[in-house]
């Protein structure tokens, strides 16, 4: 799969979303993205992968949560939110973040996913509450890597009224180890994942990777801070 510049959804979203994150840094604006090598120690990552799928949603503790036997965006997948033992790490994240960029941020939520062989994840791009995230890879064992893919931002005749663009973003194919993360605009650039090599038989086969999201504290979606959605 590959982004379509010719459907014109993601062009209206695609167009309509550019330049609302704008913070400076003129690498992460040009790009939309950076890749950090080695954020965290993937091994205080590691967790029990739960026996069953469906989405996950926490309280205070791991004995809280509803369930749901169906993860909308990835159906068959496993996946968590605001995972407790994982909350210690959205404020290290968070000025890893900020120190990369140099703006500051307000934290909205945290999401881990365990992925099968045969899933993918659709090209997209997030809610408010995503405005500025960090997709951290913790483990897999697969033989071989899963890229995530994102598309540079178009360039365009006026950066505000976006009437014509000159220049055409790029599909980029990003490649992760453990422990590495990407830093990327959410809201403004369509990201996506191909499915997932392996036996799609195979549930022992997965990968791993959580996602944690902010906004920028003077931006336009500041006020979806402590998101609890």
């Amino acid at each position: 799969m590959n982004y379509n510049d010719t459907n014109p959804d993601y062009l209206a979203s695609e167009r309509l979303y550019s330049n609302t994150s704008m913070t400076g840094h003129k690498k992460f604006d040009d790009s939309g993205y950076l890749v950090l090598k080695n954020v965290i120690n993937a091994e205080n990552f590691y967790s029990e992968i739960p026996t069953v799928k469906g989405q996950y949603t926490y309280a205070d503790s791991t004995e809280h949560y509803m369930h749901k036997e169906t993860e909308k965006q990835v159906p068959g997948s496993i996946a968590r939110y605001h995972y407790p033992p994982y909350k210690k790490y959205v404020y290290v994240i968070k000025k890893v973040i900020e120190e990369s960029i140099g703006r500051k941020l307000y934290e909205t939520y945290f999401y881990d996913r365990f992925y099968n062989p045969g899933q993918e994840l659709k090209i997209h791009t997030d809610r408010p509450a995503c405005e500025i995230s960090m997709s951290i890879h913790i483990g897999t064992n697969l033989d071989e890597p899963w890229p995530f893919w994102i598309k540079t931002p178009d360039v365009y005749d006026d950066p505000l009224k976006k009437t014509k663009i000159i220049r055409k973003g790029k599909n980029k194919k990003i490649v992760l180890k453990p422990g590495d993360g990407l830093i990327y605009k959410g809201c403004e650039r369509p990201h996506w994942r191909e499915v997932l090599h392996g036996d799609p038989l195979d549930n022992n086969l997965y990968y791993h990777q959580i996602f944690f999201h902010y906004v920028l504290k003077d931006g336009i979606r500041a006020h979806h801070a402590f998101d609890r959605n």
